[in-house]
């Protein structure tokens, strides 16, 4: 091939001395650099599948958001179990039916001992069972706040049954002096409960039918839908970390080495 031929086929490819002028332009772009640094600014937006680093970015951010929701409602739900396992337990030393001295409602030798006189009565321990209400409705109120900080319905059924209970012995609870607001909570006064017959506040609180008992039961109930509840969402929890690696090879960076 005649070099006439060569160079008429070589421009022929192009319409106008601008075509030619524009090649020219892009080699030049080529051989100092700026093509290089425009392809590595537009690919370096990008990871390599295709999505943009402030997608992956969000993405993370989503995912570690999630997970630290996950594992606080874990442990939200987790309270909920204890709480409510503690008002079962308190529910239960007042609904268990034991015989003689070893039951909490017996009478039993009390010792007294006042302005350096001791003296020694026999008489129902008012002391103890009346501690033991206060720790029942305290149990009852703290459970109440646990469960309001879950969205879980399980558990938010189970709570209601409980308030339910309550709400369906609210004129029997107010003669032993605990009483029960609109949102459910208890309060306790002492005086009147005190100021009841014991064999009245044992017919109210021990035995399988009795308020105590039921109340047991539904913390229990409770405590079993918390604690399934929390093992799934700690289940669901995974550790997001950062997949994207930076020396991952994407097409940027493979036409980057040519230069």
């Amino acid at each position: 091939m005649s070099n006439y031929n060569f160079t008429s086929a070589f421009f022929g490819g192009f319409s106008s001395s601008s075509s030619f002028s524009g090649l020219l332009g892009e080699y030049n772009s080529i051989k100092n650099g700026s093509y290089r640094r425009l392809l590595k600014s537009y690919y370096g937006k990008y990871n390599a599948d295709g999505t943009t680093k402030s997608t992956e970015k969000t993405e993370r951010e989503r995912k570690q958001k999630t997970s630290s929701d996950t594992m606080d409602s874990a442990k939200k739900l987790t309270a909920v179990s204890e709480k409510a396992t503690s008002l079962q337990n308190a529910a239960t030393k007042l609904s268990a039916v034991k015989e003689g001295t070893s039951s909490i409602y017996a009478k039993k030798t009390i010792v007294e001992k006042k302005d350096g006189v001791t003296t020694t009565r026999t008489d129902y321990d008012y002391d103890t069972v009346t501690s033991a209400v206060r720790s029942l409705v305290t149990a009852y109120n703290e459970t109440l706040d646990e469960a309001a900080k879950v969205g879980s319905g399980s558990v938010q059924n189970k709570a209601k049954w409980m308030t339910d209970l309550t709400a369906q012995y609210k004129d029997q609870l107010s003669e032993f002096g605990i009483s029960v607001d609109k949102e459910g909570r208890l309060s306790l006064d002492e005086k009147v409960f005190r100021g009841k017959e014991m064999p009245d506040i044992q017919d109210f609180f021990e035995g399988s039918n009795s308020f105590a008992s039921k109340l047991a039961r539904k913390a229990s109930s409770l405590a079993g839908a918390a604690d399934l509840q929390a093992t799934r969402a700690a289940s669901a929890y995974t550790p997001s970390g950062d997949t994207y690696k930076p020396e991952s090879m994407n097409s940027g960076t493979v036409f980057d080495s040519l230069f």
